[in-house]
């Protein structure tokens, strides 16, 4: 048994397994997903329809294999085709034919791209998890000041803060911030709502004044206070449909979509039982967030760590690739839509192959892989080089953090690195620290989260078992023991 078991720690993982995992998740799950969200166009008229049928989508055989792409300075890709079906109503017919939406490149055998003949590389990043998180400052007459950070799944923050006089805040702006009340009224609660879905409605209501009174008699009226406060708008703004677009997509779009990360995290900090496929921020969650803050500044709860790897996720090469998928499905969106118009107007006949070009897909990907900074030339310096490289992980890039900002705390080496990232592989200069290199056994969850292997030994259980536990997980089976 004791040689089975040393057979199995001795084991090492594939070095490119993570690449290729993660490619093999964008086209599996990415694809679909993104083509799923693919609305349905009419015309003006409302006579014409256009809609892709996602059940239909293939990859076919590259053309060029990989050593040819090299020679000839191309990219090695494949060609996506999807059904394309155009309805017109009037008549009750329908044209479907199959189209091709662009040129997607494909991962090699040594988990890079090739891009225009040179071989590429996705590095992972680590960004802040979507959820939210407790922390204690001192102010500067040394009093602690809690708050609550709401991070969206787009990177967006507000904050929650409670003040000495236990007067609750919600920070929509660096220099703004809105009574918590006005701002679960502008999101639709009234204030019975939202005093029957508190544990504390007396600290609630105590510093209620007159005009925040006023405002919950009106949802308009709490919409304008909420506008006004946000966009640092003087004067008397006029409640508009205009205005609601506005504040929902500066606001509600960019700072409350949690995502299906974001949505598990906040259930689990707050002892939610929210459905998964609801990612947006609720008012439920700002109030249960309230009286936690609440209790925060009573001593009950316990602060975040937010340099915890278990309030991080890797935003890995599929979720990457899968964002510019969707770029381009936009882009390709309001192609189609135009080319609609434009037929109608010229009194033309539209088909699905008229309607839909390849160039969005096929230039969202160049760029991509031409100017993102986590799209890298692969060093080829060495074999040892490659595989060291296709393993590197980042904090900076769009969305993360940037090597003149980052504090020394988010640098230095944290307990829960253990296991998942090297402690000594780092880059040097200004982005020490911000640059490292995952472990040999370290592996990327489902939820984005890094995981590392641990044998558990049990009375009960006869031999040891090799476990995979996420880091939320393991402080759990700690706790107990």
């Amino acid at each position: 048994m004791l040689q089975e078991v040393n057979a199995r720690m001795s084991t090492i993982p594939g070095f490119n397994q993570i690449q290729f995992e993660g490619f093999d998740r964008f086209i599996d799950q990415g694809l679909p997903e993104e083509l799923y969200k693919f609305p349905k166009i009419e015309d003006t008229d409302q006579e014409i329809e256009f809609q892709l049928f996602v059940e239909t989508y293939q990859l076919v055989e590259p053309v060029l294999k990989e050593k040819d792409a090299v020679y000839k300075s191309l990219t090695y890709s494949s060609e996506l085709y999807v059904s394309a079906g155009l309805i017109w109503k009037t008549g009750r017919e329908m044209q479907e034919q199959p189209i091709l939406l662009g040129n997607i490149p494909l991962m090699n055998s040594l988990g890079t791209f090739i891009v225009n003949g040179i071989y590429r590389i996705v590095i992972n990043q680590i960004l802040q998890s979507p959820g939210i998180y407790y922390r204690s400052d001192l102010d500067h007459n040394g009093i602690s000041v809690y708050t609550g950070t709401i991070i969206s799944d787009w990177g967006g923050r507000s904050e929650l803060e409670i003040d000495r006089k236990a007067r609750i805040w919600a920070r929509v702006s660096r220099k703004q911030k809105i009574s918590i009340l006005v701002l679960s009224s502008a999101m639709g609660s009234n204030l019975k709502e939202i005093l029957d879905n508190v544990c504390y409605p007396e600290i609630l209501l105590s510093f209620l004044n007159d005009k925040e009174k006023q405002n919950f008699g009106s949802k308009k009226n709490a919409i304008l206070e909420f506008y006004q406060q946000f966009a640092c708008v003087g004067g008397d703004p006029v409640f508009s449909e205009s205005l609601c677009k506005e504040l929902q997509k500066k606001f509600f779009q960019q700072k409350c979509e949690l995502g299906r990360i974001g949505r598990r995290n906040m259930n689990r900090r707050l002892n939610l039982d929210i459905p998964q496929n609801n990612t947006f921020l609720l008012p439920r969650d700002i109030l249960a967030a309230t009286d936690h803050l609440i209790g925060m500044k009573f001593g009950m709860g316990t602060l975040d760590d937010m340099n915890h790897l278990k309030n991080k996720r890797i935003r890995s090469v599929a979720d990457l690739l899968q964002d510019q998928f969707g770029l381009a499905l936009v882009r390709l969106e309001h192609v189609v839509r135009g080319t609609i118009y434009g037929a109608i107007r010229h009194k033309l006949i539209p088909t699905p192959h008229n309607l839909v070009t390849s160039t969005p897909l096929t230039t969202t990907y160049e760029s991509f892989f031409g100017l993102h900074p986590l799209s890298q030339v692969l060093d080829r310096t060495n074999p040892l080089t490659q595989i060291v490289h296709a393993r590197k992980l980042s904090y900076l890039g769009p969305g993360g953090l940037t090597g003149r900002t980052a504090s020394f705390r988010i640098r230095d080496i944290h307990p829960s690195h253990y296991g998942r990232i090297c402690p000594i592989d780092t880059s040097e200069g200004i982005n020490v620290g911000l640059i490292g290199s995952l472990a040999i056994h370290a592996r990327i969850g489902f939820w984005g989260s890094l995981e590392s292997p641990f044998y558990q030994i049990s009375e009960r259980v006869t031999g040891l078992q090799l476990l995979f536990y996420h880091q939320v997980r393991m402080n759990t089976i700690w706790s107990r023991r």
